[in-house]
């Protein structure tokens, strides 16, 4: 009996020590938050669903939470299988770290990620445009895709101003988000903003959520991108040229 328990106790390890060293279609995940408590709830979760990672990763109470205050700071709460599994404390409006570098796999060439997936953030942060812009700059343009599941006015006016309006600031103060954000409207602007960024589809699932609950894919197009910098390229005309010369100041 104990040497069974001691054989399963070594395939269990060996499985653990393979675990990075496998291909797939996931090549790493790197999962970023704000919060320290959601970091601790995911952390956890690793932990009870990945197999063998409770084996590698250090028991809880020798794991402190990062506590940084800095916006900018980008602090490590799980860096395992070879980088391929991080969880990583950030302001995603601020910084996104970029993929990385795993044994044996030839980084990305333009250091950006094939997926970026994002569940209610446009509702919970301060400039849902910054997010927009930061998630935009880190997907690879053209095959990467920005997948998001978000909430927000609906299709309703009853429902958006009797129920979200009237209730915007005591939801959010309970929830830290703000439910009655025109989802639709900032992404619209954003794709006139931020540049390349398109609209690949746009969904409002399940009738009884009256169009609050949407499912969005979003790309940058780099075809985009270049025409509208050859815009502003050549855009300096007329009273800004003549402003230019008579002023020796150059304006963009």
């Amino acid at each position: 009996m104990a040497d069974l328990a001691r054989a399963g106790r070594a395939r269990d390890l060996a499985r653990t020590l393979a675990l990075g060293q496998v291909d797939g279609e996931l090549l790493s995940l790197t999962a970023v938050d704000i919060s320290s408590d959601m970091l601790r709830v995911a952390r956890q979760h690793l932990r009870d669903t990945v197999p063998g990672l409770d084996r590698i990763m250090h028991r809880q109470r020798r794991e402190p939470m990062p506590d940084g205050r800095a916006r900018d700071a980008v602090e490590m709460v799980v860096d395992v299988l070879d980088h391929r599994l991080r969880l990583i404390k950030a302001d995603a409006q601020e910084v996104l770290p970029p993929p990385p570098a795993i044994h044996g796999v030839p980084p990305p060439v333009d250091g950006k990620y094939d997926t970026v997936i994002q569940t209610f953030g446009l509702c919970s942060v301060e400039d849902p445009s910054k997010l927009l812009a930061k998630m935009a700059a880190a997907v690879r343009p053209d095959t990467g895709r920005i997948l998001l599941i978000e909430h927000g006015r609906g299709s309703y006016d009853f429902i958006n101003k009797k129920l979200l309006d009237r209730f915007a600031q005591r939801h959010f103060q309970r929830y830290g988000c703000w439910w009655n954000r025109d989802i639709a409207a900032t992404l619209e602007q954003a794709t006139e903003d931020i540049p390349g960024l398109e609209i690949v589809s746009l969904e409002r699932p399940n009738w009884y959520h009256a169009g609050t609950t949407m499912l969005i894919e979003l790309k940058v197009n780099s075809a985009l991108t270049q025409s509208r910098e050859g815009i502003r390229a050549t855009s300096k005309t007329g009273w800004t040229v003549l402003w230019d010369r008579m002023t020796g100041t150059t304006s963009s």
